[in-house]
C-alpha cells in the first residue's frame, strides 16, 4: 500500500489502517514496542503530538516505512527544463 499523506490528519487514519492490514489490536501493537494500549491510540488519534523517533518505532513494527517524496512526482507532473535562446 501506498498512501500519499498530507496532512496530519491521514496519518492517523494510515496507522489505523495498516494495523488492521497486520491482524494487529492496539494492545498487541503496544505489546511489540513496549507502549500501551492507550498511548497506541493516543498517536492514531493525535499522531502530530507523536515524536519523529517513536513514528518510526511503529511504523517498523507494522513493517511499513516512510517515504519522502515530492509532490510532483506522486501526481504524475514532472519538472520541465525550458531553454532556448534570447
Amino acid at each position: 500500500m501506498n498512501t500519499m499523506i498530507a496532512t496530519r490528519g491521514q496519518l492517523g487514519a494510515v496507522l489505523v489502517k495498516v494495523r488492521h492490514q497486520r491482524g494487529l489490536s492496539q494492545q498487541a501493537l503496544g505489546d511489540k514496542i513496549g507502549l500501551s494500549q492507550e498511548r497506541i491510540s493516543r498517536i492514531e488519534c493525535h499522531p502530530e503530538k507523536v515524536t519523529v523517533d517513536q513514528l518510526l518505532t511503529v511504523l517498523m513494527a507494522l513493517d511499513a516505512g516512510l517515504l519522502v517524496t515530492s509532490r510532483r512526482e506522486v501526481s504524475g507532473e514532472t519538472d520541465r527544463v525550458v531553454s532556448g535562446s534570447a
